[in-house]
């Protein structure tokens, strides 16, 4: 930029931008050499430091940003030839060449500024507004006016109150914002749709100090609409409900646990098999219901089948010995499955039967066997005594 003038002392970019300091304009008059037939016009350079913040760059670099407005020397001189001719009482009201090149400094930094904030708003994928001090909505984006059913338009110098009355006393939240070192307020709140609807919303206000270089505060507020994820997390209740009415429905304790041992879903029938409420079991770890001997290496067997895949368990139907929570001891029959899930970590199904009665029932059987057995194949005694003495006699004889 500098290498287009030719300064009457020898001024640089560094120098200059070492000496500009924000909101003070600096100006200096320079000459330019025409090319064609190297006369010298002489034009006056007016400065403008912009903050890094408004050409979107890092304070860290220690960059300068300038606005420069170039006028014609002579418009000076015509001017302040003009001026020195007029009494000083009739110049009042008059803007000088600075005043005028000043004014239009800050309306191009105002309609860079207002560029800038309009394009941040507007690649927000979420609904989002640019807000004054005052609550007055400067901005919203596509999305936030299909959200509320407003026009760009009619959403303009709205109050934002007006689609969300919690940020009614906006100045309070400022206050409370500029008190502490958060810089933003999360809340769920209502708002409201110009149909007259209600919904819930999760609102985020950022404050920025200096956006674009502006000195009046602006918030940017960030609208996401609740009632999607309120419609999921009922359907989502609705099939865990679902689930857990199939798993109570079952007369075997049921177990669903991950990875890591803990459990994750239990049935009617595993709590009052084990004795433990729902809540002592959820979140608790699996080895809770294993003898002394398996509940001291359970974690280890898991981590080692999740290590190598050699299915020891899984699959195949294996008598245990499990524990109550009075810690006593039966004996029971257990059955795995695997469910891979689509984030690659892997749940366990176990299904448990209480082999207690079988137990006795095959003893009894045994038992009756055994008597049967003697009763129809081992002699009586007195029947014993008695084929004895006939043997007796037929060898005596």
């Amino acid at each position: 930029f500098c290498s287009l003038f030719t300064s009457t002392r020898g001024d640089c970019w560094d120098s200059l931008a070492k000496n500009l300091q924000a909101g003070e304009p600096t100006s200096h008059d320079v000459t330019v050499i025409d090319e064609k037939d190297g006369s010298s016009l002489g034009f006056r350079v007016s400065l403008v430091k912009l903050s890094p913040d408004m050409m979107g760059d890092d304070d860290s670099n220690n960059d300068v940003f300038a606005c420069a407005y170039v006028t014609p020397a002579h418009d000076h001189d015509d001017h302040e030839k003009a001026s020195s001719s007029i009494p000083s009482h009739g110049r009042l009201g008059e803007v000088d060449s600075m005043d005028r090149c000043m004014h239009k400094i800050t309306e191009e930094v105002s309609e860079h500024f207002e560029k800038h904030m309009k394009d941040v708003v507007e690649a927000c994928g979420d609904p989002m507004f640019s807000i004054f001090e005052d609550g007055t909505i400067g901005m919203a984006n596509e999305t936030a006016a299909h959200m509320f059913g407003y026009s760009h338009e009619e959403l303009t110098e709205m109050s934002i109150s007006t689609i969300c009355p919690v940020v009614r006393d906006i100045q309070k939240i400022a206050q409370c914002m500029n008190g502490s070192a958060m810089k933003h307020h999360e809340q769920k709140t209502r708002a409201l749709h110009k149909s007259g609807r209600s919904f819930n919303v999760e609102i985020c206000l950022t404050l920025n100090n200096s956006f674009a270089g502006s000195g009046e505060p602006i918030y940017f507020a960030h609208f996401k609409d609740l009632s999607a994820f309120e419609t999921h997390e009922t359907e989502l209740e609705h099939k865990d409900n679902l689930c857990q009415a199939m798993c109570n429905a079952s007369f075997d304790p049921m177990f669903s646990i991950d990875q890591n041992g803990a459990i994750l879903v239990v049935n009617d029938a595993a709590c009052s098999m084990f004795g433990y409420s729902r809540e002592e079991f959820i979140n608790n770890n699996i080895s809770i219901i294993c003898n002394e001997k398996d509940s001291q290496s359970h974690d280890e067997y898991m981590q080692r089948y999740i290590r190598t895949g050699k299915r020891r368990v899984i699959g195949v139907k294996r008598p245990l010995v499990a524990r109550r929570k009075d810690g006593s001891e039966f004996h029971i029959e257990l059955g795995v499955s695997e469910v891979n899930l689509h984030d690659g970590n892997k749940v366990f199904c176990g299904y448990v039967r209480d082999r207690t009665q079988e137990r006795l029932d095959k003893q009894m059987i045994r038992r009756r066997d055994a008597v049967i057995k003697d009763e129809f194949f081992t002699p009586k005694h007195e029947d014993a005594r008695g084929a004895m003495k006939k043997n007796l006699k037929r060898f005596s004889q």
